[in-house]
């Protein structure tokens, strides 16, 4: 799994299990932990491309996020999360910092992982369908 692919997977994950992933990581990690930065909450734009010529884009609007980066045995983790959510903010970066160090809890990080993707697929569908059964009439 790439690191990209994993910070999307931790942020739409749910709140309660990877809180109490990231309390067992840090249970059984004896190691430092740091907080490098954060969590803060930031406004990102929701940006579409513009058909035609350039790469133009329009802003539709902007969405909260919050974000932290933490340190897990010298091992730097990021997480992301939607709204105003420091508590889930740092145990995702948690949750990646032990990914990406290899650490004993690493396989609960890729399960967690394949499940928040599992999820947005099912949502996915589920949006797909209804979309599909969505009929427009003309007056």
């Amino acid at each position: 799994m790439t690191p990209e692919a994993r910070m999307e997977a931790l942020a739409s994950a749910c709140g309660d299990t990877l809180e109490q992933l990231a309390d067992q990581i840090l249970a059984c990690a004896g190691v430092a932990v740091a907080v490098i930065a954060g969590p803060e909450s930031v406004s990102a734009p929701v940006r579409v491309p513009v058909p035609g010529p350039g790469d133009t884009t329009v802003v539709l609007g902007h969405v909260a996020l919050t974000r932290c980066t933490v340190e897990l045995g010298g091992v730097r983790g990021d997480g992301v999360r939607a709204g105003y959510d420091p508590t889930g903010a740092v145990a995702a970066a948690i949750c990646d910092a032990e990914a990406a160090r290899q650490g004993s809890l690493a396989g609960r990080v890729d399960e967690l992982y394949r499940k928040s993707r599992q999820d947005k697929a099912a949502r996915d569908r589920e949006r797909a369908n209804t979309v599909a059964m969505t009929r427009m009439e003309q007056p």
